[in-house]
């Protein structure tokens, strides 16, 4: 089969990086304090880390990503907590990180404060392959990550935040037959208090390696996040041109989850529909693709799962909500209708490219938030 989708992991470390940089853009916080909040504060620096994989036969060096709309959630010691909105938007490169940590912002806090979440809002994303500039579209356009180990408490701290994203290569023909390309963003975010740094560390654009330590305090989190976060069940049918999916998800552990998205690999048929003059009437003449894909992203809105292909903007009038799951909460996610890629000119009066899983074949997803978890399915009719 010619034209496979490919998943490509590792670039989409892009998208909560810049949640975090903003953090540190945040202006002043002790100025919004009270009095007995203002007594003592830290340095405290918003480091990023992004050891893109190029996947085999892709040249790109980069994901540029365009951010608004920053909140960060800060717990004072005096019990008082609040989303404070940090008045900052800009675009970062992702690809100028390789397996190093890059200081970005730095700022004041109070000591005994927690900052356990960071929000922002993509407003745009492009990246570069071999030489041609495509638009990615996001599973989803506002994003929440939880910070582990979020006390501050040293006199030198930050936050480091650390990416296990997909950037999604969508191949495909258009209703001419001429071979496209759609990228979509899958992303997946750790982030964690950091409280050995250095004085250089505070500095905005200081770049060091990475640390063992800190390394395995990243892996911890993801760890938390796949141990209990469950896939209970799911099913996925075929009846002619209409796929049905749905899964049940459980968060078995003591943290709120927030999950971004859904994949599902496997591979499928493609097909296009076109009115035929048979004998003078006209009838539906079901055309198969040459091209046969092997993901589908999906992204959430509510507890319905939505197709996204990328450029076009699939959908683009929903709004898109990521889900928040609770400690001891379950939920199910679930979509039913037609999977169909548009033609890429909307002016063209040419046939969507439907597709639909393969009965008897067996697929896998792929939930994606602070980590990740697996679940296979067979398709049924």
């Amino acid at each position: 089969m010619s034209g496979k989708w490919t998943l490509r992991y590792g670039l989409a470390a892009v998208l909560v990086s810049i949640v975090v940089i903003v953090v540190a853009m945040f202006a002043n916080p002790l100025s919004s304090l009270t009095p007995n909040q203002t007594s003592t504060g830290t340095s405290f620096a918003v480091m990023l880390t992004d050891p893109p994989t190029i996947p085999p036969g892709v040249t790109t060096s980069v994901l540029n990503v365009t951010y608004s709309d920053i909140s960060l959630h800060v717990s004072y010691p005096n019990g008082t907590s609040d989303w404070l909105p940090v008045n900052a938007s800009g675009t970062v490169n992702l690809f100028s990180l390789v397996n190093m940590s890059q200081t970005i912002a730095s700022t004041i806090i109070p000591i005994g404060s927690t900052v356990d979440k960071i929000q922002l809002t993509i407003a745009n994303v492009k990246t570069v392959v071999n030489g041609v500039t495509y638009n990615v579209t996001a599973l989803s356009d506002t994003f929440v990550v939880n910070i582990a180990n979020s006390q501050v408490n040293q006199t030198l701290s930050g936050v480091l935040v650390d990416f296990n994203p997909s950037l999604v290569q969508i191949q495909a023909t258009d209703a001419n037959g001429t071979l496209v390309y759609y990228y979509v963003l899958v992303p997946s975010a750790t982030a964690i208090v950091v409280t050995d740094l250095s004085r250089d560390q505070i500095r905005v654009g200081t770049i060091v390696e990475i640390g063992q330590k800190n390394r395995e305090k990243l892996v911890r989190v993801v760890q938390q996040f796949s141990n209990n976060l469950t896939i209970v069940n799911a099913s996925l049918t075929v009846n002619g041109n209409v796929t049905g999916l749905s899964v049940t998800i459980a968060n078995q552990g003591n943290v709120t989850f927030k999950i971004f998205g859904l994949t599902l690999h496997g591979e499928f048929n493609a097909t296009r529909t076109w009115k035929k003059n048979w004998m003078g009437k006209m009838i539906d003449d079901e055309i198969p693709q040459m091209i046969h894909p092997d993901t589908i992203p999906f992204k959430i809105n509510g507890s319905s799962l939505i197709p996204l292909f990328g450029d076009r903007g699939d959908h683009a009038d929903d709004e898109i909500t990521s889900l928040i799951l609770p400690p001891g909460e379950n939920a199910t996610l679930s979509f039913k209708g037609v999977i169909a890629l548009q033609p890429i000119f909307d002016m063209m009066p040419n046939p969507a490219m439907v597709i639909t899983p393969i009965v008897s074949n067996d697929y896998l997803m792929r939930l994606v938030g602070q980590g990740s978890v697996t679940f296979n399915v067979t398709a049924t009719s």
